[in-house]
């Protein structure tokens, strides 16, 4: 990607004392191409100062987490990579229920596609690679909705041909959502459901406008990429490895 600087040359200067003004007499400018056609001399003094920075960096985005058998890889109607993140997100939601929420059971998880920047790939799974797939500072949110906007939901994402999810199960029939179940038990209109998400869904962000209309809303102050990072080392720690399997729970129905 070509990148410029634009370069401002200003014919006047500030007077020293605040009592004074002046105004700009000319601007010219100058694209720069920031590519390999461009000769930089790295300046030493400014590369020894950021040196130790940019080291500790590296060192800290070379961290392995885990192995992944196989690269998790993000699709519709359902994902290896989105099955992955959502079945993660709701199994850390309710981890982070029972020691903050006690009187909150999250049912569901909500992971948009366009969420996932990168897939998780195969081998070893650093910091770095989380990074690429969540580069957002997004938070983890708790949303309490009624039965019948949870299905206004999976009506959304039937009509975008599907999304990462985890607790619930539908097909898509000319863009609907049918068969909608959550938990195995088919989905009630006058039933309370809680949702783990990200601020972002929580917001209406990707269409989800739907969520706004959340009977309550709680603002965990995790960070969801730093909740995946957490999640991952530990399956490391454990030397269990990162997988996910098709399960059909999202699927085109004939």
């Amino acid at each position: 990607m070509r990148k410029f600087f634009l370069l401002l040359v200003l014919t006047s200067a500030l007077a020293a004392c605040q009592q004074h003004t002046a105004t700009v007499g000319q601007v010219q400018y100058q694209n720069i191409k920031l590519d390999s056609t461009l000769n930089v001399t790295a300046d030493p003094k400014i590369e020894a100062q950021i040196k130790p920075y940019r080291d500790s960096l590296q060192a800290q985005m070379s961290q392995k987490l885990c192995v992944a058998p196989e690269a998790l890889l993000a699709g519709r109607p359902e994902s290896l990579l989105g099955n992955f993140v959502s079945d993660l997100v709701l199994t850390e939601g309710k981890a982070i229920c029972q020691k903050k929420y006690p009187d909150v059971h999250p049912a569901v998880s909500f992971m948009n596609r366009g969420g996932f920047r990168a897939p998780i790939p195969k081998g070893e799974v650093t910091v770095k690679n989380i990074f690429e797939l969540m580069p957002f500072e997004n938070e983890v949110v708790l949303l309490k909705l009624k039965g019948s906007d949870l299905r206004r939901l999976m009506n959304h994402m039937a009509s975008r041909g599907g999304e990462g999810v985890a607790g619930m199960r539908f097909g898509i029939r000319k863009d609907k959502a049918i068969k909608c179940r959550v938990g195995g038990e088919p989905l009630d209109n006058d039933k309370i459901y809680w949702m783990v998400t990200s601020d972002y869904l929580a917001d209406g962000g990707d269409g989800s406008k739907t969520l706004s209309k959340n009977l309550q809303r709680i603002n965990t102050g995790v960070k969801l990429r730093d909740m995946i990072i957490d999640h991952m080392r530990k399956l490391g720690d454990e030397g269990k490895k990162a997988t996910a399997k098709l399960d059909g729970r999202i699927y085109h129905a004939k």
